[in-house]
């Protein structure tokens, strides 16, 4: 299996659920901080014009393809590959490995509210995981030496972060040496995965994302030739 993809003129990740579990675990044993990166159409969309978001792409130690479209775009049509990428099985299966491992977490968002939103979601479908702090970006007014501080005190082994793109790719491209840390897990559209029957009007905008995200690619393509 080809274990790189190439779109938008970046090379992104290609492994299995197991190779992806395998990989991670490697990161255990390194001093420095590793990040793991969930890349949605989404993300894609904006880095197509967004020098930032794709150096925050280029940077991950661990590229996760978080939306199946991302698979079929590159022509990969395994089932396999695109259950486990529709379904979130890399988010599922580290949280499920690390809360065995006993390993600490800590949460990083954007704003107030998306941080209620992960801890809620976290409390249902994580309960036993151990949270040993957590912080909102937009607290810290961009001042990132507040929110590293409040990290470091805390001695994670794994930054949960739900931060959008391109701030989390400007944070971890100017600070990472910074953070002290086993893994920055950037988990992407986590909540999905917590209702099983989507609103008409999620539908609708997940739609409006898929065509932006084709069109993005298609236009790249055609700048390019």
């Amino acid at each position: 299996m080809v274990k790189k993809i190439r779109m938008l003129g970046m090379e992104m990740d290609h492994f299995t659920l197991r190779e992806e579990i395998v990989q991670s675990e490697l990161f255990y044993h390194k001093q420095e901080l590793n990040i793991i990166r969930t890349v949605s159409i989404d993300m894609l969309s904006l880095a197509a014009d967004s020098q930032i978001i794709r150096g925050g792409i280029a940077q991950a130690d661990l590229i996760v393809v978080g939306d199946s479209e991302i698979l079929t775009e590159a022509g990969i049509y395994s089932a396999q590959r695109i259950r486990e990428a529709s379904e979130h099985g890399f988010m599922r299966a580290f949280l499920k490995d690390r809360i065995r491992a006993q390993s600490s977490f800590f949460l990083v968002a954007q704003d107030e509210q998306d941080l209620e939103r992960l801890m809620e979601f976290l409390k249902k479908k994580y309960e036993n995981m151990i949270i040993v702090g957590t912080c909102f970006l937009d607290a810290c007014t961009q001042n990132y030496d507040r929110m590293i501080n409040e990290i470091n005190a805390a001695a994670p082994d794994i930054i949960l972060s739900v931060l959008t793109s391109p701030q989390e790719d400007a944070l971890l491209m100017q600070e990472k040496a910074k953070i002290s840390a086993r893994i920055w897990y950037s988990m992407s559209r986590y909540d999905q995965t917590s209702t099983k029957k989507m609103s008409f009007l999620c539908w609708f905008q997940q739609l409006i994302h898929k065509g932006r995200f084709k069109n993005a690619v298609h236009s790249y393509e055609e700048r390019n030739e």
